[in-house]
């Protein structure tokens, strides 16, 4: 089975354990994705399957190249606005998948699993050297700065080297990056919904698309989880 769906971040939300505690949770709309093409090491020269998601009208299918469309064609297909292509190291996680069947997250995903979670970050524009590199920033009070609290100071040197390296921390833009956030828990499976209820934040802003993916640095064992919440819950 494959491991990751294409999801679509919906918001932020709270939920209530058994144990009682309030535990944030981000909601995404994972899935259905339709796979649409598979791929083997014998013929491509690795594993893999892609799938697609959020169906497109086929008036806007000219945005796409005749090569595109013919793929859908091919997999007997309607054209998605957004394919993903996932790779694995065993073909043997694929099992019986063939282009036109659809992955549900109920199918992909369960209570308690670890995943990975992959977006673009919200876009800040221009940003000065305190909101994008959290600089101090210098003294309020101080003789020698005159009305420029929030500017990034000197940066230049004396004789060696004699330039500003590449690199330095200075205002610029901020955000728009592909980031990976690793290890989140699944607190929930909303099957009937597609929903996904996941501990903690994700990149993105609402409606944002997503790559929802299982975490590659492993699951939590059964007998380890209960032992860390054991020591974890306090003594009365």
């Amino acid at each position: 089975m494959a491991t990751g769906l294409l999801a679509k971040k919906v918001g932020m939300t709270q939920i209530f354990t058994p144990e009682g505690d309030c535990v944030p949770v981000t909601v995404l709309e994972a899935g259905p994705c339709t796979v649409v093409r598979r791929k083997t090491a014998a013929k491509d020269g690795y594993d893999a399957i892609v799938i697609g998601w959020g169906e497109m009208d086929e008036k806007h299918a000219h945005r796409l190249t005749k090569s595109e469309v013919g793929v859908f064609k091919k997999a007997g297909t309607p054209i998605f606005r957004h394919v993903k292509e996932i790779r694995v190291k065993d073909a043997k996680l694929l099992g019986e998948l063939k282009a036109g069947d659809v992955l549900t997250v109920d199918k992909v995903f369960q209570q308690n699993q670890r995943i990975d979670v992959s977006g673009v970050t919200k876009g800040r524009g221009f940003t000065g050297v305190m909101k994008r590199w959290n600089m101090h920033g210098a003294a309020r009070d101080s003789s020698t700065t005159h009305e420029h609290h929030r500017h990034v100071g000197a940066i230049g040197q004396r004789k060696t080297p004699g330039k500003v390296w590449k690199g330095k921390h200075l205002p610029g833009h901020y955000g728009v990056d592909n980031v990976t956030i690793q290890n989140l828990t699944i607190l929930g499976v909303e099957a009937d919904k597609n929903l996904l209820l996941v501990k903690g934040a994700v990149p993105g802003h609402n409606d944002g698309l997503l790559f929802v993916n299982t975490a590659v640095k492993g699951q939590p064992r059964a007998k380890q989880v209960q032992e860390v919440r054991a020591r974890a819950k306090p003594k009365v």
